[in-house]
């Protein structure tokens, strides 16, 4: 099973939760996730697509995005 945990921690104390976490036995791989990484695996295969080929965006006008959003 795979939790990920989103945790505040100041830039002075990163290394120490780092090894706190890997040092717990159940843990099996801690990973450290800048803020702006996109993890999403729907938004990554979408971003790959589309670097591909093998969609196109739609263009589309403020009104229409706001009632796809609204929807």
């Amino acid at each position: 099973m795979r939790y990920i945990l989103d945790i505040d921690i100041a830039d002075s104390k990163m290394a120490f939760a780092e090894e706190f976490f890997k040092a717990i036995s159940f843990v099996k791989k801690v990973r450290v996730i800048p803020s702006n990484e996109i993890t999403n695996p729907a938004i990554l295969q979408s971003i790959e697509e589309y670097e591909n080929g093998k969609v196109k965006p739609t263009p589309l006008n403020l009104e229409e995005l706001k009632a796809m959003i609204n929807a």
